[in-house]
């Protein structure tokens, strides 16, 4: 035997496999799972094998040789999904960009073509591996020539390894399917006959033809059904039983693998979004011809310094300045770069002004910074994901490079501001980033800048009384348990509640018995030790979510944790926090609220002021529904939950219960979020038609809200996205998807993004103008945090009035609804102990 190694794949078996077990599509709704899921496995087998020829066979057409023998094969299968069609032509580009031979022949199924190559293969005096999940194909496996590999289940079939695994030699699968069929290809088989009853009879007669031949020798029940289905069995061989296509011929030696074009490579898989794959392709760096002026004239100088719009970027120290019109970069230092800089005539166009303002020496005032390119590419598509300058070149202006050089950014920012400009105003979304997004930066950056003061040795104290509850609570679960064990652990954990101790599962995963929240607290009614197990939880995720982190991130000389601000991390335009996530800091459970207790503030004396929007997305709802009950509540300062309760339950507002108030808290929010039926009687513990009363109640009462809901989703499946009331877009790729359960996520976001991307949009507005308030009057409070709907400041005592009199204007005169907005204001000595200044509604 030679040392040849022919490598077959079934491509249109992997592909199919790839596309219904990956849901992936890019951030425009373009699908995108088969081809990941293929290009997964691709990789995996050439990394694993190192393949030197190797060749991939696809189905030409649904009509095959097969289906004049038997109509109704593969009848079952539904018609291929127009997703999936339009991915199966990238998956060959891509093959031949490889260096990769493919096949296909009208008439013949991939099996076929499979079969002749690994028969040549044989027969040349190579060794051939056949990479499938098809289990049709076993028949191929020939000693230690040929071999079944299945890429899913990482098995590698020969005739030994499969008579060890199924009990019988390989050449005997064609006559073992024949009589279980198979459904997927809806090859008949014997009904009655089982996988244990086909394999005893595999074992005792070899072949379908001596089961015949030797009928006399089974069961009469085996006998009466095999001679009921004589008919089908044979039939199902001739379809099982593989067969080469005629006048077809191929030179092995040709399928070896050639040099792969890379570049293409690169750019179908940034094209695709499959960022994955990208840091393993070599590509060549592009060779960028831009002039780097390092020594500056006088006369350059003063053409920049005339210029009413540029391009720049700094790094290493270094001010990179673009000169559209002589496609020149100008390399400044600091000081040459200052008055530029500061000169508020020329608009400066750059990339993250966050990190601009921050990086930025305090003896420079930044002025003008008017264009930020992420910023940009955010607003115009906020699914994007990745809005690094690299992926942003990609993206706009399909320009591939791993990284784009540190000389050439000015450049290409420039580029990107000439594309985004344009579009901006198309989209008529000049307010949302001039006067929104783009001032927010710096409040952000100045947020970040000042930092949040915490009382470091109160988080001390309460880790150190965390961690005994966390040591205390162990030694109860293994009291109960008899037995020590590894508490993070849900195999260990599985083990001792349903073996061990013997309490009853209530769901299983794909890894055992589940040990998630839901399982514990209904366990909890009955059985201690799920309860403990919660509560160890609780106490684990405090210490090491909240208290090490905030204890170690805090400045030694400070005290101040200076979180980063996320501005382009969501689709509905809300802001994230990170390192730490400051927006995520507990306030319901007991213990965790002393954690919002260390967050005080930095004057002797001082407060922190906390004014957060009374039901703000409430008050969206009905300015865009114009529902005349939601008016009436909201313009007679109304408590929304117990007018919405009162409605439900036909009481007065005064005798509302907390539970009915409670009830109607989550219909009302409930609807926001465009939750089922199901979703609600999940959340309040009650049967599902009885939610289904309870909203089915609300819109009968509040119809011009479900006048609005059925328009939006009717709007949103024509266009394609919805809006805010500033302009935000938000695309719904699959709201007309034929995958039910996407098609309703999309109505859902439909719903929500409108409503929660409104509320995200006036407290931006109130940020903006609340920080420059606080800015023009030259105080020393600030603004130190944003939690979605609530502004948080660090006040000095002597300012109190004024800055309480700033967010309280500024925040319910952000903008104009049909409903007035009110802000709640509470100040305290630290962000948890605080008392009302202003009570005008609940919340």
């Amino acid at each position: 035997m030679g040392d040849k190694i022919l490598y077959i794949l079934d491509g249109s078996s992997l592909v199919y496999r790839s596309f219904y077990a990956i849901n992936l599509s890019t951030s425009k709704g373009f699908p995108t799972g088969a081809v990941y899921g293929f290009l997964n496995t691709l990789k995996r087998v050439t990394e694993h094998f190192k393949p030197e020829y190797i060749t991939i066979c696809f189905d030409v057409s649904r009509k095959t040789h097969r289906q004049e023998k038997f109509k109704e094969y593969k009848i079952q299968r539904p018609q291929m999904p127009d997703s999936l069609k339009t991915q199966i032509p990238i998956v060959k580009k891509l093959i031949q960009y490889f260096g990769i031979n493919y096949v296909e022949k009208e008439g013949y199924e991939a099996d076929d073509l499979i079969y002749y190559f690994a028969l040549k293969a044989y027969k040349e005096g190579w060794r051939a591996f056949v990479i499938t999940s098809d289990k049709d194909m076993y028949q191929l496996i020939k000693e230690d020539v040929v071999s079944v590999y299945n890429p899913f289940k990482d098995k590698l079939y020969d005739s030994s390894s499969f008579k060890n695994e199924f009990g019988f030699s390989p050449e005997k699968i064609v006559d073992y399917l024949s009589l279980t069929g198979d459904s997927i290809d809806n090859i008949p088989g014997a009904k009655g006959i089982g996988k244990v009853g086909a394999l005893r009879l595999i074992k005792s007669f070899g072949s379908v033809e001596n089961i015949f031949s030797n009928l006399e020798s089974v069961s009469p029940r085996i006998k009466a059904v095999l001679e009921r289905n004589r008919e089908n069995i044979f039939l199902s061989k001739e379809l099982i039983k593989l067969e080469a296509p005629p006048d077809f011929d191929y030179n092995l030696d040709e399928l070896k693998i050639k040099t792969p074009d890379y570049e293409s490579i690169y750019k179908i898989c940034q094209e695709l979004e499959l960022k994955s794959f990208l840091k393993n392709i070599p590509v060549p760096e592009m060779n960028i011809k831009i002039d780097i002026e390092e020594k500056i004239s006088p006369a350059a100088n003063d053409k920049l310094k005339a210029k009413r719009a540029i391009a720049f970027y700094k790094a290493d120290g270094y001010y990179f300045f673009f000169d559209d019109e002589d496609e020149i970069v100008y390399k400044f230092k600091q000081d040459e770069a200052r008055k530029i800089l500061e000169d508020e005539n020329i608009k400066k166009i750059s990339y993250d002004f966050r990190k601009i303002y921050l990086d930025t020496d305090s003896n420079i005032t930044l002025k003008s910074l008017w264009f930020d390119i992420q910023i940009a590419a955010y607003i115009l598509n906020p699914s994007l994901g990745d809005y690094s300058l690299d992926n942003l070149c990609s993206h706009f202006l399909k320009t591939y490079m791993r990284e784009v050089p540190v000389q050439a950014r000015a450049y290409f920012i420039f580029k990107l501001y000439s594309v985004f400009r344009e579009e901006i105003d198309k989209q008529k979304m000049n307010n949302l980033f001039f006067n929104i997004e783009i001032p927010l930066s710096r409040v952000l950056a100045n947020m970040e800048k000042i930092g949040v003061m915490i009382d470091k040795q109160s988080l001390k104290e309460l880790a150190a009384e965390v961690t005994s509850n966390i040591d205390s609570i162990s030694r109860d679960i293994f009291k109960i348990a008899k037995q020590e064990f590894n508490l993070n652990s849900p195999k260990q954990l599985r083990n001792i509640l349903f073996k061990e101790l013997g309490l009853p599962p209530q769901k299983k995963t794909k890894t055992g018995y589940s040990t998630d929240e839901e399982v514990l607290r209904k366990l909890s009614f009955n059985y201690p030790i799920a309860r403990l197990i919660l509560e160890y939880r609780q106490f684990s995720k405090l210490k090491s979510t909240y208290l090490v982190p905030l204890i170690q991130q805090a400045d030694n000389l400070s005290s101040k944790i200076h979180a980063s601000f996320n501005q382009t991390a969501t689709q509905t335009g809300r802001l994230s926090s990170s390192s730490p996530n400051l927006q995520n800091i507990p306030i319901r459970e007991d213990i965790a609220q002393k954690v919002r207790k260390a967050f005080i503030s930095s004057f002797d004396d001082g407060y922190i002021l906390s004014s957060d929007y009374s039901q703000i997305e409430l008050r969206v709802l009905a300015h865009f529904s114009r529902e005349d009950a939601l008016l009436y509540a909201f313009r007679n300062n109304q408590d929304i939950h117990s007018y919405t309760a009162s409605i439900l339950f036909g009481i007065s507002p005064e005798k509302v219960t907390k539970e009915q108030r409670n009830i109607a808290k989550r219909v009302n929010f409930g609807i926001i979020y465009g939750m089922s039926s199901y979703g609600l009687a999940k959340e309040l513990h009650i049967p599902e038609d009885e939610a289904k009363k309870f909203i089915d109640e609300y819109f009968a009462r509040y119809p011009k809200v479900r006048k609005f809901i059925d328009e939006t989703i009717e709007s949103a499946k024509r266009k394609g996205y919805v809006k805010t009331i500033a302009g935000r877009i938000r695309y719904l790729p699959d709201i007309n998807s034929s995958n039910r359960d996407l098609r309703e996520f999309s109505f859902r976001q439909a719903i929500n993004t409108p409503i929660q991307g409104t509320a995200a949009d006036i407290i931006k507005i109130a940020m903006v103008s609340v920080f420059r308030e606080i800015e023009k009057e030259s105080l020393s409070s600030k603004l130190i945090l944003q939690v979605h709907d609530e502004l948080v400041l660090d006040v000095n005592k002597k300012e109190l009035k004024k800055i309480v009199d700033i967010v309280k204007n500024n925040m319910e005169n952000s903008i104009s609804l049909i409903v007035p907005l009110v802000a709640n204001i509470k100040i305290g000595k630290n962000w948890l102990e605080l008392f009302p200044l202003t009570s005008n509604s609940k919340t």
